[in-house]
């Protein structure tokens, strides 16, 4: 199968390429260069005026569509694998959260079984918890909350199928054990749901730790005696998850994690649950009710629980809270996450013989096509 994008601005982390064509042949980007080599072949996409993206990877996802990786059922695979190129992202990270471990165990044995068929492609798992702090559980039910232990993420490793990609830990409730199992199993160690100081975070840092879930959210702040959980995310050189809502994190405080951590280290994320895509009502998360009332998903006392933006809404808002350009929005949702993840031979870039995944948008920011393994879903 082979399709030809022409008349695009190719973009990628580095650079914008005007007036070109892209040909994708067998799933992969095949060739590409200026429009006055065009060839003439396969399926044609005009993408006059538009721009051609890698396809954003979600890092931290736990649903959609009315589907949660917690449920533990090949469902949750199928529809949001279905649901996903509608908005934008072509891969993602299936992630859990905190609950009773046997419910972990379920829904990681569910994962374990993965095999694409078609949509978005799951690279792997994001586990949120349960080695969290209670001081910062936000909507993960803190009755379910461990302290760190090597055993146990080995025996989560192996019955994830080794799937386990990146682990939310608190990093300050860990021995050094803990840490040191995550680099034997290959995991991306992450802080969040923290209250770790600033020196805290400089140490683990130091043995491994690479990432910060969510900025902002469930997390030590910024004091000026204390730098914390922020201010490491501010200073140091780990790659940064932020939530562009605007309620998460007000439009403000995007801009200035845009402007001090710079689009280097920004991992944009939708942290979105099962009502992603659906109306407002009632819904269920880690087996907690969550009230979604127009772009806001919290629980009865008002704790923000996960969200309902789409990986599109945050590219128009990234856009819109930041300035920012084409190139920030591809290394911020595609090629840093393909950094992490260690896939910049297949994913996060435009070049010959990559993964013919791709997003195009208009200068507007809207959404027009969404094509995974060169083949169209929107």
């Amino acid at each position: 199968m082979r399709l030809l994008i022409k008349n695009a601005c190719l973009t990628t982390h580095e650079e914008r390429l005007e007036d070109h064509w892209l040909l994708c042949t067998d799933g992969r980007i095949e060739d590409f260069g200026p429009m006055d080599s065009c060839p003439e072949v396969g399926e044609v996409i005009d993408a006059k005026g538009m721009n051609v993206l890698p396809g954003a990877i979600e890092m931290h996802i736990h649903g959609a569509d009315g589907v949660d990786a917690m449920d533990a059922d090949m469902e949750y695979i199928e529809k949001i694998s279905e649901h996903l190129p509608g908005t934008g992202s072509t891969s993602f990270l299936a992630t859990t959260m905190t609950a009773p471990i046997e419910d972990i165990e379920r829904a990681l044995m569910n994962l374990a079984d993965y095999r694409y068929v078609s949509g978005a492609r799951m690279l792997g798992i994001h586990q949120e918890g349960p080695f969290i702090s209670k001081k910062h559980p936000g909507a993960q039910d803190p009755k379910h909350i461990l302290v760190p232990d090597r055993d146990a993420i080995h025996h989560l490793q192996d019955i994830s199928g080794n799937q386990i990609r990146l682990i939310t830990y608190a990093p300050e409730e860990d021995d050094g054990e803990f840490l040191d199992a995550l680099k034997a199993l290959d995991i991306i160690p992450s802080a969040g749901h923290t209250d770790a100081t600033f020196e805290t975070l400089k140490q683990a840092q130091a043995l491994g730790l690479s990432h910060v879930t969510h900025l902002y959210n469930g997390m030590r702040g910024l004091h000026h005696r204390e730098p914390g959980t922020v201010g490491f995310s501010y200073m140091s050189d780990a790659y940064v998850e932020l939530i562009s809502d605007g309620i998460h994190s007000t439009p403000e405080m995007v801009k200035l994690a845009f402007d001090v951590i710079t689009p280097d280290r920004l991992v944009m994320i939708t942290d979105a649950m099962r009502a992603q895509g659906l109306p407002d009502g009632e819904y269920d998360l880690g087996g907690q009710t969550v009230h979604v009332t127009g772009k806001e998903a919290r629980l009865a006392d008002g704790t923000l629980a996960g969200s309902v933006l789409t990986m599109k809404q945050a590219v128009r808002n990234m856009r819109e809270f930041t300035g920012c350009g084409w190139t920030d929005i591809v290394r911020m949702s595609a090629y840093n996450p393909a950094v992490e993840l260690g896939l910049t031979d297949s994913k996060g870039v435009i070049r010959k013989g990559a993964d013919a995944d791709l997003v195009i948008y208009d200068e507007d920011a809207d959404l027009k096509h969404t094509i995974i393994g060169g083949e169209v879903y929107v």
